[in-house]
């Protein structure tokens, strides 16, 4: 004869075990939407935020200028911490001033390197020295004091002419109609303007 126990033994099961039909499921998916969309936000408002960091044109300007006369040195690897060092102690927007240490990628970087061990040879002996555009980088190390001195010529030559490149259009945009000027993304707030229906007087009622 079956005892009590076993008889009722459905009943004295846990109720954890016990799957519960009527709870609807987790919504997993609404979660990961909800942190991808956070974190997105968050990404903009930092974005903004460097964009906005000292952004008048001339500290534009001056900081692009600053970002390609490092592209422009021998110190290969480093260019984009130089820039993001001296844009920090010189108060600058750290954003562009990286922007302006990507100027020297690969290709453009041989030219620039040939052109300144020759200038820096040419200004230390007074005779072009025998070398390939080439084989710039290769001997680089054996001609660093010419590329050195001719960074002083031609990088700067090149970091003056993007850094006036920089300081006119970040002028011009200034002076664009605020109308013609992309509207901002609807997830960042916006303050509350002086000219909002909220805040217009009321007209006297009769």
């Amino acid at each position: 004869m079956p005892c009590d126990r076993c008889r009722h033994g459905q009943s004295l099961q846990s109720p954890r075990l016990q799957p519960d039909a009527g709870a609807p499921p987790r919504p997993v998916r609404t979660r990961s939407r909800a942190t991808v969309a956070s974190l997105a936000a968050g990404l903009r408002a930092l974005w903004r935020r460097a964009l906005d960091e000292h952004s008048t044109p001339g500290e534009l300007g001056a900081s692009v200028a600053v970002g390609v006369l490092v592209a422009c040195t021998p110190l290969v690897g480093a260019h984009m911490w130089i820039a993001l060092a001296l844009a920090t102690a010189l108060r600058l927007n750290r954003l562009w001033a990286v922007v302006g240490s990507r100027a020297s990628f690969t290709p453009i970087f041989v030219w620039i390197a040939f052109s300144e061990i020759e200038s820096g040879h040419r200004l230390r002996t007074g005779a072009w020295a025998p070398l390939r555009p080439r084989d710039a980088l290769a001997h680089g190390r054996e001609l660093l004091a010419d590329w050195a001195l001719g960074t002083a010529v031609v990088g700067a030559a090149m970091a003056v002419c993007a850094g006036l490149a920089a300081f006119a259009v970040a002028r011009r945009w200034q002076r664009l109609p605020r109308a013609t000027r992309p509207r901002p993304s609807p997830d960042v707030p916006r303050r509350p303007s002086s000219e909002s229906p909220r805040s217009a007087p009321r007209s006297p009622t009769p």
